[in-house]
């Protein structure tokens, strides 16, 4: 059955960038400390970032998220070798597109994990941020599981995930896994 997880690397402080923004660095100062665990883990690391991708059939992500993530992106797009469909819920025109990317706008949450699942095709749909867009699909319902990449960092400032939840959420965690630049922690949503 396919499930939405959503994934995300954060401080330990519980932000998804650092403070200080700006269009040169879109995730603030020094704050691709956060994506470091992903691309240079060492031997385990890259073992748990394929066992984390290799059920997904999807991905889904917020349009200030795709407009920050562009200018990173090899020639291979968003989801990488991998040249998976991605739906970025905006309610304007994309403005760029990657060559080799797969790039489906829709307006709505619930419309983009209802479009994410068929493209799917049995695979996980991976909801890969930005924090609105992510407490939307959660507070809604949409989201199954949680694994969060907690990275030894104090930011202090930045975009903070679990601001503004409108109720609470139970969760059960399912796995904990530690390597050398982050702690990986899954949740299932009890619903």
């Amino acid at each position: 059955m396919t499930k939405v997880a959503f994934n995300i690397s954060m401080s330990l402080d519980g932000f998804i960038t650092a403070g200080s923004q700006t269009r040169e660095e879109p995730l603030g100062k020094n704050g691709e400390f956060l994506h470091e665990w992903f691309f240079n883990g060492g031997a385990e690391g890259d073992a748990y970032v394929q066992r984390l991708t290799s059920n997904v059939g999807s991905v889904i992500c917020g349009r200030k998220c795709y407009d920050d993530s562009i200018p990173y992106w090899d020639e291979n797009g968003p989801t990488g070798p991998l040249k998976l469909p991605l739906f970025v819920v905006t309610h304007r025109p994309l403005l760029a597109s990657h060559s080799t990317g797969i790039y489906h706008a829709t307006g709505t949450i619930p419309d983009a994990v209802k479009q994410a699942k068929l493209a799917a095709r049995g695979k996980d749909v991976s909801l890969m941020g930005g924090a609105d867009v992510f407490r939307q699909a959660l507070t809604g319902g949409l989201v199954d599981e949680i694994e969060l990449h907690i990275v030894p960092v104090l930011f202090g400032a930045g975009t903070r995930l679990f601001d503004m939840l409108p109720n609470q959420i139970k969760l059960e965690p399912t796995s904990v896994l530690d390597t050398p630049l982050a702690r990986h922690i899954a949740y299932r949503i009890v619903k």
